[in-house]
């Protein structure tokens, strides 16, 4: 206990160091003067920001990845209805198949049942 204690007073300048350019730093970036240009500055980024965007959106460059976005999703798009129109043919020819499997092998039976039927009579 003794050495915790020996240590925490030898710390304490520091200690009251730190906690004296905390309370500094604080009144300083609460201060109306620091709070006022870091508004102005903020609004003059924001301002820069729209400006250059606005610049941006108006060039060549962006037209370019505009027109790439819109090629680029007709072609998925046309893909997409191309695979989902032969999904659907092929899921149309095995349920014909499958429709067709099932009544032979309902005539198939019908025809076996009438068969045993006229060889057991």
């Amino acid at each position: 206990m003794q050495d915790a204690a020996a240590i925490q007073s030898a710390l304490q300048p520091l200690t009251k160091l730190t906690q004296a350019n905390m309370d500094l730093i604080t009144k300083f970036s609460a201060s109306p003067e620091v709070t006022s240009q870091a508004i102005n500055d903020a609004q003059k980024l924001f301002q820069q920001a729209q400006e250059s965007a606005m610049k941006l959106a108006q060039s060549q460059a962006f037209a370019g990845l505009m027109q790439g976005f819109m090629q680029n999703y007709t072609e998925f798009l046309t893909e997409m209805s191309q695979s989902a129109t032969t999904l659907f043919s092929q899921g149309q020819a095995a349920f014909v198949q499958q429709a067709n499997e099932a009544t032979s092998n309902v005539v198939e039976a019908t025809q076996s049942g009438a068969r045993r039927l006229r060889h057991a009579a």
